[in-house]
């Protein structure tokens, strides 16, 4: 048999852990909300809200408040125009999401979408002005709905996190695009639904970034065919935020807009 002793030192550090373990669990609380739960400090209660097409709720801890919005027609990412925010893609126990933070705490949204839920279903949960942003991330990643997959649950790191004054892909297509084209519909330009279903965000980069690079391409020729009009290039947009658009554009008639 092995009676090797532990040293000192490591059997400190494993109590300090079990403790430190315990407390966060007792400082803790579940709150069931019926299709998903979610894990809070103790203090934050329920508030029942009454929704239309959708399942829309709230907790509240009596200085913040948080909102939910659960469903077919559940929205985007709420409230970036005001102020500067950071995007980040996540998983969320399985579920894919996008974050969104403020640049500076306690002034804009923390929020976080899931496009993909269940069959049609999206969710949408968010915060204005809070004080405690870290807290509530922790709180959207303890999110768990029935097809949740509890071991897929990343750590939400500050690297994940990318700069944009711009904003979500719903805010930079609203600012940058509407005017001259529409989801399923023609206006001066083509309807870009269907369209982005045959590009990818590579190619819209490039189109958008440095579009010299795309004038052999067949559907550039066709829309140059079909429609007297130039498109603007925005040189100034990142990879990522077009990565926003392209999302935004191909997830546009599964999220109820």
């Amino acid at each position: 048999m092995n009676n090797v002793k532990k040293p000192p030192y490591l059997l400190a550090i494993l109590l300090f852990l079990a403790i430190a373990c315990k407390t966060e669990l007792q400082n803790n609380q579940i709150l069931d909300f019926g299709v998903f739960k979610l894990t809070t400090p103790r203090g934050w209660k329920i508030v029942k809200k009454q929704g239309i097409d959708s399942y829309y709720g709230g907790l509240t801890n009596g200085k913040d408040s948080l909102w939910f919005d659960y469903g077919w027609y559940s929205s985007e990412l709420y409230g970036e125009a005001t102020f500067t925010h950071h995007f980040a893609e996540d998983t969320v126990n399985g579920l894919e999401a996008i974050v969104m933070k403020p640049d500076t705490n306690g002034k804009g949204y923390v929020s976080m979408h899931i496009p993909i839920v269940k069959g049609r279903d999206k969710f949408t949960i968010w915060g204005e002005d809070v004080k405690e942003t870290e807290v509530i991330l922790k709180i959207y990643k303890s999110i768990v709905f029935e097809n949740s997959d509890t071991t897929n649950n990343p750590s939400l790191t500050a690297s994940k996190f990318i700069y944009s004054e711009r904003g979500s892909g719903k805010t930079l297509f609203s600012n940058n695009c509407a005017s001259c084209h529409a989801m399923n519909k023609i206006l001066s330009g083509p309807a870009l639904y269907d369209l982005m279903q045959k590009r990818d965000s590579d190619w819209l980069f490039t189109f958008l970034t440095d579009r010299k690079h795309v004038v052999k391409d067949s559907l550039y020729y066709s829309m140059l065919k079909a429609y007297d009009f130039k498109c603007t290039e925005f040189e100034m947009f990142t990879k990522k935020e077009v990565e926003l658009i392209s999302e935004y554009i191909k997830n546009y008639n599964n999220q109820g807009y």
